[in-house]
């Protein structure tokens, strides 16, 4: 069987007054990493060392730009300027099935489409989300969330015990990842203000911090509890 070469995923924004907006998130099927083209006239507020993340590993010299901010530059020249909050309806295509849902705010539609960018992005801090994208679910509740992140940690692991790498059974890189991601979420919204792009696009950084902390939170405190239940077969002696 021959294998998928890329990956591309479409996002389509409808607006009550029938305007629509259209973004693709293009990928790499095997590694994840993004395949849409990059500019080559970027605005200033994209270099790396521009309102930096406190937290960013990367070498300026050898990437002058950020490569999340790069990501996303279409979106936020579509919707810096937009005020509004109205819910929308967003369909998101991909090559298999096709996805729509009505009323969605939309700052949490925009932050849906940037958190799919941002993994892909070739960003170091969000690069471990790129499974999460290229088996890409839209919208999906905290529990769908949490159980998705921990079945990625999870095989992880087992891919790195086969490595001979230490692996990480009892979760605690996952908080990690989630706080890592979380201060990248602060840290690009204060990025984003310094253009003064409007709130539903900065809004939209927020809910997806809000999101990844609520979903690192029902990790720890009752999702592994109520997996138990759900996976009562699979812990029987």
């Amino acid at each position: 069987m021959q294998k998928e070469q890329a990956i591309e995923l479409s996002y389509t924004f409808k607006f009550p007054d029938g305007a629509e907006r259209s973004f693709a998130v293009r990928l790499n099927a095997e590694t994840g990493e993004s395949l849409l083209p990059v500019s080559d006239e970027l605005p200033e507020w994209t270099l790396l060392n521009h309102c930096r993340c406190s937290h960013c590993p990367l070498s300026s010299t050898e990437h002058p730009r950020c490569p999340a901010a790069v990501s996303i530059l279409d979106i936020i020249e579509a919707f810096g300027e937009v005020a509004s909050i109205q819910p929308v309806e967003v369909c998101v295509t991909s090559p298999h099935r096709q996805t729509s849902k009505e009323g969605v705010p939309l700052p949490a539609a925009i932050g849906a489409l940037i958190g799919a960018r941002f993994a892909a992005s070739g960003c170091p801090v969000t690069a471990k989300f790129q499974p999460m994208v290229r088996h890409y679910l839209p919208f999906p509740t905290f529990e769908e969330a949490a159980y998705r992140m921990v079945s990625m940690h999870a095989l992880a692991q087992l891919l790195r015990m086969k490595e001979g790498l230490e692996p990480d059974w009892e979760l605690e890189d996952l908080t990690g990842m989630c706080e890592d991601v979380n201060t990248l979420n602060l840290d690009f919204a204060r990025r984003l203000r310094e253009l003064h792009v409007n709130d539903s696009t900065t809004n939209a950084l927020s809910g997806l911090d809000g999101f990844v902390q609520m979903v690192d939170l029902s990790v720890h405190d009752d999702l592994l509890d109520d997996l138990k239940r759900l996976f009562r077969a699979h812990l029987q002696a």
